[in-house]
C-alpha cells in the first residue's frame, strides 16, 4: 500500500463502495478543512506538502500469484538475520451495531514526519499496518456516505503490535482527536521483554551514561560476572543464565556485535542517540537470531519536522565525594585524588531538510572519566594493595537522514564514528596495576535501510551496512610476570592484541499481509574479514605456591637428585660453611624447593591469522491472530557460518584434533502464544517454546588459528631445581635464558580444536500470564525453563597421565604435550521464576521485577583468565556446578514521581541480589598443565559457602609447613566459610525544568546520587585455600557514593 495514496481505480471503487471516488463525499473526506478534524497539518490536502491523500491506488489481481510466488521464492534463499526496527497497527472495523465494516479504510499519519500509511478492512472487518515508525501517529477508520470514526492520536514503541478498534458512527459532527491509550495488559504480545524509551533514559540515574544498564531494571537480566577475561571487552549482560556471549545487540536492525568475542556492542552509540530499545530475554521471534541468551534491539533517533537542538554538561567532582571505607582501608589511601573525576559534554540538533520530505538528526558526546581502580593484590614492592587512576576518553560523532520518497519508500541513512581509550583492565582483586592492560578502539560505521510499501498487503525491508573497526589492547608492563598467592605483577602473557575487521551486511525482509495472518520471511548475509595479530611477554610468566622470596639456600644451586632425596623438606645447601653466602643474616641456610617457581611460561613466536567469514540465514515466520482471544507467533530459521580453521592448525599428534567442518544443520523452529480467556482483555495467558541457535564467536578458533606453529613452553623449576626467576631473567636476559632452555615436547602446550564444532544452542520453554490491576497496574508471573547444548569449553585432549609434583608429565601421545582444544561439549541448566508489577499514572510509573533462579552448567569460560582448563579432562559431566552466572535472587525496583515543591521529579533504581558463586581452588598446579585453578580432593566446582572444610583444611596444613620454614605466620584453619554479601544498591536522580528563550525551548537542571546508602559491595571472592584471604571479597563491585551534577538546555 502506498503511504502516498494516490491514483483512483474503478475497479477499487467497486470494491470500496465508492469511498473516495465522487465528488459528493469529498465536503467530509478524511481531509475535511474543518480545523479540528484536519488530520493532516498545514493546509489541507491541496498544499504541495500533502499531494493527493484521499485518492487511492488500486492493485490488480493479476498481480496477486506474482506476489505468492515471490514469497516462495525468497522462502527457499539462504539467508541470516532481520531485525525489526517497526511497530504494527491492527484491530477490527466495525459499525454501530456491532457488525464488520468490510471495505473500511484506515488512515495513518505519523505527526513527527508527515508519513502516511493505508489499509483496507477485509470481510471480517479486520485490517493490519505493519512497518510504521516508533512515534506518534493519527489514527482515522472511514467508509462510504462519509462514515467515519473519531480521530484518534496513538504512540507506537519498538515492536509493539497495538491493537485498536474502530467504531464506525455516522457522519462527522465532531471536531475532537482522542489519544487513544495502550491496554494495561497487551494482548498481542507473546514474549517476554524490556522495552525503555528515550524519556526512561533521559529519566532514571545512569552511571557512566552507558544506556545498556538500564536492560538491568528487568530482573530476568543481570550485570555481567567478575573475572578476568583477556583480550576483550567486559561483557554488557547476561541472560536466562547462558554465557556472557550468548546475546546479540542490534542497532536500527543491523548487527552490532563483536563478531570475534561476542561480549559486547561492536560500536558505542552515546546515549542521545538512543529512541528505544527493547530487551528480550525469552520466546522472541525468528527473525531475532543469533542468541541463546538475550537480544538487545537498538532504535536511533531521526530529526522531525519540529527544529530542535539541546547541549548538556554533567560530571562528578574528586572534592565533593568520598572514596569509601574499601579505598580508605588501603595503603596510601585517604588523598584528594582517591574518587571519581568525570565530565561529559555533548549536543545533539535535528529537523527538517524539506518539510514531510526530509530530515536529519546530529549528535556528539565527549567523555573524560579518571577512575579510581582498587586493588588488594601484592606488587612488586611488596605492599597489599592500593589504588590507582586510570585514565579513560570517548568521543563518538552520529548522522541520520531520512526522507520519505515518493512512490511509497522510506529511507535512512547513519554515519557513525567513535574512538575510546580505556585503562584499568584486569585490574582489581589480587591483581596490580603493573599486570593490568589498555584499550584502544576505533569504529566506524554506515548504515542504510530502505523500507518499501509494494501493494497494500506487501511491504519490503532492506537494509545495508559497511563497517570497519580496530582493537588494539596493549599490556602495561613487559617485565616477568610474577603470579603469587598474595599477589600478580609484572607483564601478562598476553603482550599485545590487534585486531582490525572489516563487514558488510546486507538484509531484506518481505511482509505480507493476508486476512489475520502477517507473513515475514527474511534473508541476511554478513561477510566480515578479521585480522588478527598477537604477541606475548617476551620474558616470560612465573607462577609460584607461596609467597616466600625465592631460596636456593647459600649455596645458591640445588641438585635435582636433592629434590628426590628431601622432598618438600629443606635441602642443606651451606655453600661455604660458617659464612652468610648470600647476605641475608642466616648463616649455612638450606634451599627450600617449595620457594621455586611452580610452572615458568614461555611462548615464543608472533603468531596472526586472518579470519575470513560469510554468515547466512533465513527464516520464515507467521503472526496469526486466531480470533478475538488467541494470538499465535510461529516459524523456522535456519543459520549457518562458513569460517573453517585452516588444516595445518590441527597439531600433529595421534590424538585426534582439528580439521572441524562447518556445521549445517542448524534449524530452530519456534511457537509462542498470547490467550485472552475474557472478553473484558484484563488476563492474558502467555507461554511457548523453541530452539534458539547462538554463534560460535570467531575467537575461540581464533586461538587455534593466531598460535598455529607457537611454542608455548612449559617448565617445571621445582623438579628440575631451577634456578630461574623474574630476577635473574632481568639480570641476565631472556635470551641468554633461552639459549639453555630446551623445551621436551612434553613440556609444549599447544592449541587446537575439537575434531566437530557444533554451533551452541538452547532449547526454552516458558509459561505465564498477566493480570490487570486497576487501571493502571498489572501484575505477571513466567516460569522458564532454558537447556543448554554444544556450549564451548576448553579441554585437554592430551592431558598429563597420573601427574606427580616435580616430575616431567607423561602425556597419552608422548610425542606432544597438552592440546587444549576448543570442544562444543558443554551443557547448561536453568530454571527460572520471573514475577512482576507494573503501574503507571498521569505522571508517575513504577515497576518490581523478581526472579528466582538457578543456573548450572559443565564449566566457565574457555577464555576466562586467559585460558581455562579442567582439573580433569578426561571426566567432563563430573564438572557440573552452578554457573559463574547464577544469581538465586535478584529484586529490582524503579520508579519516578513529581514531587510536590518547587516543580521537583524524582527517579530512583533498587537492587538487591544474591551473591554469584565462587569456585574453591587450591591455587597451585596439581596436574602439571601450567593453571593454577586445580581444587583440592574432593571438591566440585564453584561450591563457594557450602564446600566441605577437611579438603580445604588439609591443602592448608600442607602450605603451614612452608610458611613454618620461611617465618611467615600460619594459616589458620577454616572452621566455616561466610556466605558471599548480597549485593545491594540505591540510585536516585533528582531534577527540575525550568523554561528557556522562547516557548519552545527549555531546560533541566540535576543530580544524581549512586549507591545512596554508601554500602559496600564486596567481589569477587578470593577462592584460592592458600591465600590467607580466603573466602573474602578481595574488591569492589560498584561505585561508592557518588554525587554528579548536570545540566541540559533545549532550542
Amino acid at each position: 500500500m502506498s503511504s502516498r495514496l494516490r491514483g483512483p481505480r474503478r475497479r477499487f471503487a467497486d470494491r470500496c463502495g465508492q469511498l473516495l471516488g465522487s465528488g459528493r463525499h469529498r465536503s467530509r473526506d478524511l481531509l475535511d478543512r474543518r480545523p479540528g478534524l484536519r488530520l493532516l497539518p498545514g493546509r489541507g490536502e491541496g498544499h504541495r506538502r500533502h499531494g493527493a491523500l484521499g485518492r487511492l491506488r488500486a492493485v490488480r489481481r493479476a498481480r496477486r500469484p506474482c506476489c505468492i510466488l515471490l514469497v516462495l521464492i525468497l522462502s527457499g534463499v539462504p539467508a541470516a538475520r532481520a531485525q525489526t526496527t517497526s511497530a504494527s497497527l491492527t484491530g477490527t472495523v466495525r459499525t454501530r451495531d456491532g457488525g464488520a465494516a468490510p471495505g473500511a479504510l484506515v488512515l495513518v499519519r505519523s505527526l513527527a514526519t508527515g508519513a502516511e500509511r493505508s489499509a483496507i478492512a477485509d470481510a471480517g472487518g479486520r485490517y493490519r499496518i505493519d512497518l510504521l515508525s516508533p512515534g506518534e501517529w493519527t489514527v482515522l477508520a472511514r467508509l462510504a456516505e462519509a462514515l467515519a470514526s473519531e480521530p484518534r492520536t496513538v504512540t507506537l514503541h519498538l515492536q509493539q503490535t497495538l491493537v485498536l478498534d474502530f467504531e464506525i458512527g455516522s457522519a462527522l459532527t465532531e471536531n475532537v482527536t482522542v489519544s487513544a491509550e495502550p491496554p494495561v495488559v497487551d494482548p498481542a504480545r507473546t514474549t517476554g521483554e524490556l522495552r525503555v524509551g528515550s524519556e526512561i533514559i533521559e529519566d532514571l540515574p545512569l552511571n557512566g551514561r552507558a544506556f545498556t544498564d538500564l536492560a538491568l531494571i528487568d530482573g530476568s537480566v543481570l550485570p555481567s560476572t567478575p573475572g578476568e577475561f583477556l583480550g576483550e571487552r567486559a561483557p554488557v549482560l547476561l541472560a536466562n543464565g547462558q554465557s556472557r556471549r550468548a546475546n546479540s545487540f542490534l542497532v536500527d536492525g543491523l548487527d552490532n556485535n563483536d563478531l570475534t568475542s561476542g561480549t559486547a556492542l561492536n560500536a558505542f552509540f552515546s546515549q542521545q542517540v538512543i529512541k528505544e530499545f527493547v530487551v528480550m530475554t525469552h520466546q522472541f521471534a525468528p527473525e531475532f537470531g543469533r542468541a541463546g541468551g538475550g537480544i538487545l534491539n537498538i532504535i536511533t533517533e531521526q530529526g522531525t519536522n519540529v527544529p530542535t537542538a539541546s547541549a548538556f554538561v554533567q560530571g562528578v567532582s574528586r572534592r565533593v565525594n568520598a572514596p569509601g571505607g574499601f579505598i580508605d582501608s588501603l595503603p596510601g589511601a585517604g588523598r584528594v585524588d582517591d574518587t571519581d573525576s568525570r565530565l561529559t559534554t555533548g549536543f545533539k540538533m535535528g529537523g527538517p531538510l524539506r518539510h514531510d520530505k526530509a530530515f536529519y538528526f546530529l549528535a556528539y558526546e565527549h567523555q573524560a572519566q579518571d577512575s579510581v581502580v582498587p586493588f588488594t593484590g601484592v606488587g612488586r614492592d611488596g605492599v597489599a594493595g592500593g589504588v590507582v587512576v586510570e585514565p579513560n576518553r570517548d568521543d563518538n560523532l552520529f548522522l541520520r537522514t531520512d526522507f520519505n520518497l515518493t512512490g511509497s519508500q522510506f529511507l535512512m541513512l547513519r554515519l557513525s564514528g567513535d574512538r575510546r581509550r580505556n585503562g584499568g583492565l584486569n585490574v582489581g582483586g589480587t591483581d596490580t596495576p603493573e599486570s593490568g592492560f589498555h584499550l584502544e578502539e576505533k569504529d566506524l560505521q554506515l548504515a542504510a535501510s530502505l523500507n518499501s510499501i509494494l501493494s497494500p498487503v506487501l511491504l519490503n525491508e532492506a537494509r545495508f551496512f559497511v563497517g570497519t573497526s580496530g582493537f588494539d589492547q596493549f599490556a602495561n608492563s613487559g617485565r616477568p610476570g610474577v603470579d603469587r598467592p598474595s599477589g600478580t605483577f609484572g607483564g601478562s602473557n598476553l603482550y599485545r592484541q590487534m585486531r582490525d575487521e572489516d563487514r558488510v551486511q546486507l538484509v531484506d525482509n518481505l511482509t505480507w499481509t493476508t486476512g489475520a495472518h502477517s507473513l515475514k520471511f527474511g534473508i541476511d548475509v554478513i561477510h566480515s574479514r578479521t585480522r588478527i595479530g598477537t604477541r606475548f611477554n617476551p620474558n616470560g610468566n612465573f607462577l609460584y605456591e607461596t609467597d616466600a622470596p625465592f631460596e636456593p639456600g647459600d649455596c645458591g644451586d640445588l641438585n635435582a637428585s636433592d629434590v628426590t632425596t628431601y622432598g618438600d623438606n629443606p635441602i642443606p645447601c651451606p655453600g661455604t660453611v660458617g659464612v652468610d653466602d648470600d647476605g641475608d643474616g642466616v648463616i649455612d641456610e638450606p634451599g627450600l624447593i617449595r620457594t621455586y617457581p611452580e610452572v615458568f611460561q614461555l611462548i615464543e613466536g608472533e603468531p596472526s591469522a586472518l579470519l575470513d567469514d560469510t554468515a547466512f540465514a533465513w527464516f520464515a515466520q507467521d503472526s496469526w491472530r486466531a480470533g478475538d482471544r488467541l494470538v499465535l507467533d510461529y516459524g523456522l530459521r535456519y543459520d549457518l557460518s562458513t569460517f573453517v580453521l585452516p588444516k595445518g592448525t590441527a597439531v600433529p599428534s595421534s590424538i585426534p584434533n582439528g580439521g572441524a567442518g562447518r556445521d549445517t544443520d542448524n534449524f530452530s523452529p519456534r511457537l509462542g502464544f498470547a490467550i485472552t480467556p475474557k472478553r473484558n482483555g484484563r488476563f492474558v495467558i502467555r507461554g511457548g517454546g523453541g530452539l534458539f541457535y547462538d554463534k560460535l564467536v570467531l575467537g575461540f578458533p581464533a586461538v587455534a588459528a593466531i598460535t598455529s606453529g607457537t611454542q608455548i613452553g612449559l617448565l617445571f623449576p621445582q623438579g628440575e631445581a631451577l634456578e630461574i626467576t623474574e630476577n635473574v631473567v632481568e639480570q641476565v636476559g631472556i635470551d641468554a635464558i633461552k639459549a639453555g632452555l630446551v623445551f621436551p615436547p612434553q613440556l609444549v602446550l599447544r592449541f587446537s580444536t575439537g575434531t566437530r564444532l557444533e554451533t551452541p544452542y538452547t532449547t526454552q520453554y516458558n509459561l505465564g500470564g498477566e493480570w490487570a490491576v486497576g487501571a493502571h497496574g498489572s501484575i505477571e508471573a513466567i516460569a522458564t525453563r532454558v537447556l543448554g547444548y554444544h556450549l564451548p569449553l576448553l579441554r585437554d585432549l592430551n592431558p598429563p597421565i597420573n601427574p606427580m609434583p616435580r616430575e616431567i608429565p607423561r602425556h597419552a601421545d608422548g610425542t606432544v604435550g597438552s592440546i587444549a582444544a576448543i570442544v562444543t561439549e558443554g551443557r547448561s541448566w536453568y530454571s527460572g521464576l520471573n514475577l512482576g508489577y507494573r503501574w503507571r499514572g498521569k505522571d508517575s510509573w513504577y515497576s518490581a521485577s523478581y526472579v528466582l533462579s538457578r543456573a548450572e552448567d559443565l564449566g566457565p569460560d574457555p577464555l576466562k583468565g586467559g585460558i581455562s582448563l579442567p582439573p580433569d579432562s578426561s571426566n567432563i559431566p563430573g564438572e557440573r556446578g552452578l554457573s559463574d552466572t547464577d544469581r538465586r535472587h535478584n529484586l529490582v525496583l524503579v520508579g519516578e514521581t513529581h514531587l510536590p515543591w518547587l516543580g521537583l521529579r524524582v527517579s530512583g533504581v533498587a537492587r538487591l541480589a544474591s551473591a554469584p558463586p565462587f569456585n574453591v581452588t587450591t591455587g597451585q598446579d596439581e596436574n602439571l598443565d601450567g593453571i593454577t585453578t586445580d581444587r583440592p580432593p574432593g571438591v566440585r566446582r564453584n561450591t563457594g559457602a557450602s564446600t566441605p572444610l577437611g579438603p580445604i583444611n588439609q591443602v592448608r596444613q600442607g602450605a603451614n609447613i612452608l610458611r613454618q620454614e620461611v617465618g611467615l605466620p600460619p594459616l589458620p584453619p577454616v572452621t566455616s566459610i561466610p556466605s558471599p554479601p548480597k549485593f545491594a544498591q540505591v540510585d536516585v536522580r533528582l531534577s527540575r525544568a525550568f523554561p528557556w528563550g522562547d516557548h519552545h525551548g527549555g531546560g533541566e537542571l540535576f543530580v544524581q546520587v549512586f549507591n545512596v546508602l554508601n554500602r559496600f559491595n564486596g567481589g569477587p571472592i578470593e577462592g584460592r585455600v592458600i591465600s590467607p584471604d580466603f573466602g573474602r571479597p578481595i574488591g569492589q563491585l560498584g561505585p561508592p557514593r557518588t554525587i554528579e551534577a548536570g545540566l541540559k538546555i533545549g532550542f
